[in-house]
C-alpha cells in the first residue's frame, strides 16, 4: 500500500495541473476572441525576435532603426534597450526559422507560472481545491492578466520575469540552490529590479538545507555547495560581457540611452518622479457621469488591479491579531522586499507607459505570493473572504485589458 498513494497522488497533482492550465487557458481564450492576441499571432513589438536574429547574423545591434521600437541609440548605433534574456529563450527558435515563436513563448511561460504558483502552494501540503483557487488568484485574478496575454517588448519581459521569479522561490524551498539561483538570473535578465528578491531566496534556502543538515553553519553550506553557484555566475557574467561590449558598461542594458530619458531633465530615474508615481500607485480612477475613467498609463490602485495586496495585508493581521505563530523574519524579508521594488519602481519616469492597471508592480506580485501561502491557515480558515476579491481582479482585468487592446 506504501508504494501505490504516492503514486495516486502525483497522477491527481497532474490532472490538478491540467484543470489549473484549462482554467487559465479558458480566461486567453476568452480575451482573444475579442482582441485577436492568438498566441500563434505573429507581433509588431517583437524586439527580441529583432535581436536574435541580429545575433545569429554576427551583430549586437539591429542594424537600422525600427521607429515603432524604444531603442537604446548609442554611437549612432540601434540597439534593443531592455535585459536581453528573453532573447536567450527565443534563440534556439529563431535560430530554426520561427521568428514568430515569441507570442507561443509567452503563453506557454505563463502557464508554466501557474504552475509552479500551484507546486508552491502544494509545497505546503494546501488542500489542491484551494491552491487552484489561489493559483487563479495570484494569475487571471491579477494586473498579471495584463501583460501574460501576448508578447509585445514591454509584456513578455515581465511575464517572464514572474515565472521565473516563482521558480526560483520553488527551487529555493525544495533546496535546490543551484537551480534556484539559476533562474533568480534568469528573472534579473528580464527585469532588473528582480535582484531584490536574493535576499529572501537566501533565508528559504538557508532553511531548506538546514531542515535536512541541522548542524551546519553558513560557512559548511558554502563549502558544500559553491559548485552550485556556477549556473547562476554564467549566466551573470553573459549580462557583463554583453553590456559592456555594447555600451562600454557591464551593468548598463541600454535604457539609459533610450531617447526618451537622454532628452529628459530628470534623466531615467529619480526622486522627482516619486510623488506623482505614488499618487498612480494607489489612486482610484476618477468618474464621469457615474462612469469611472481608467487610465490609459502610467498607473492606478493596485489594490484594485492585483486583490492579493488586500489578501497578504489581510492574513498578516488576522495571524497577529491570533496571536497564530508565524515566520516573523520572513514576512520581514517579504514586506521590505515589497515596499523597495515598489518605491525603486515610482523614481522611473513613467510607471509602464501604455496599458491597463498598474503592470509594474506585478513585479512584487511572486514575493507576495509566498508570503500570503505561508500565512494561510491549514483549516481553509477565512478563504472565502477572497472570492469576491478574485472576482474583482477577473473581471476589472480582463475587460480592462481587452479594451487596451481593441481601442
Amino acid at each position: 500500500m506504501s508504494t501505490v498513494k504516492p503514486l495516486k497522488t502525483k497522477n491527481t497533482d497532474y490532472i490538478n495541473i491540467l484543470v489549473l492550465c484549462l482554467c487559465v487557458t479558458a480566461v486567453f481564450f476568452v480575451a482573444w476572441t475579442f482582441t485577436g492576441q492568438w498566441p500563434w499571432k505573429s507581433q509588431p513589438y517583437n524586439s527580441y525576435i529583432l535581436q536574435a536574429q541580429s545575433w545569429l547574423e554576427g551583430r549586437l545591434d539591429l542594424g537600422r532603426d525600427y521607429p515603432y521600437l524604444e531603442l537604446a541609440i548609442f554611437n549612432n548605433k540601434y540597439y534593443v534597450s531592455f535585459p536581453p534574456f528573453p532573447s536567450y529563450a527565443m534563440l534556439p527558435f529563431v535560430l530554426i526559422g520561427w521568428n514568430s515563436c515569441d507570442s507561443m513563448i509567452a503563453f506557454a511561460v505563463s502557464l508554466l507560472g501557474a504552475v509552479y504558483a500551484f507546486k508552491i502552494l502544494k509545497h505546503f501540503d494546501i488542500e489542491s481545491k484551494t491552491a487552484i483557487f489561489f493559483t487563479l488568484l495570484l494569475t487571471v485574478g491579477s494586473n498579471w492578466l495584463m501583460t501574460a496575454q501576448n508578447a509585445w517588448v514591454w509584456f513578455i519581459a515581465q511575464n517572464m520575469a514572474f515565472t521565473l521569479s516563482l521558480m526560483a522561490i520553488y527551487y529555493a524551498l525544495k533546496n535546490k540552490i543551484g537551480l534556484s539561483l539559476a533562474f533568480w538570473a534568469c528573472a534579473v535578465g528580464c527585469r532588473p529590479f528582480q535582484i531584490l528578491y536574493l535576499p529572501a531566496l537566501l533565508y528559504l534556502i538557508y532553511n531548506a538545507h538546514k531542515a535536512v543538515n541541522p548542524e551546519d553553519k553558513i560557512i559548511d553550506i558554502i563549502k558544500k555547495r559553491y559548485l552550485t553557484l556556477v549556473p547562476m555566475a554564467v549566466i551573470a557574467l553573459s549580462y557583463m560581457i554583453l553590456n559592456f561590449a555594447r555600451f562600454g558598461h557591464i551593468t548598463e542594458f541600454g535604457h539609459n540611452y533610450l531617447p526618451e530619458f537622454t532628452r529628459s531633465e530628470l534623466g531615467q530615474f529619480n526622486i522627482g518622479y516619486m510623488a506623482e508615481n505614488l499618487k498612480n500607485m494607489f489612486s482610484v480612477p476618477e468618474t464621469q457621469n457615474g462612469i469611472w475613467q481608467y487610465p490609459y498609463a502610467n498607473g492606478m490602485c493596485i489594490f484594485l488591479v492585483s486583490p492579493i495586496f488586500i489578501s497578504y495585508l489581510v492574513y498578516i493581521a488576522r495571524s497577529i491579531i491570533k496571536h497564530e505563530k508565524f515566520d516573523m523574519k520572513f514576512m520581514i524579508l517579504v514586506l521590505t522586499i515589497a515596499i523597495i521594488e515598489l518605491l525603486s519602481i515610482t523614481v522611473h519616469k513613467t510607471m509602464g507607459g501604455a496599458h491597463f492597471g498598474n503592470r509594474y508592480t506585478n513585479d512584487v506580485l511572486p514575493i507576495i505570493f509566498i508570503g500570503t501561502v505561508m500565512l494561510l491557515p491549514k483549516d481553509n480558515d477565512w478563504e472565502s473572504f477572497n472570492y469576491p476579491l478574485f472576482f474583482i481582479g477577473l473581471a476589472i482585468n480582463l475587460v480592462g485589458s481587452i479594451m487596451f487592446f481593441v481601442q
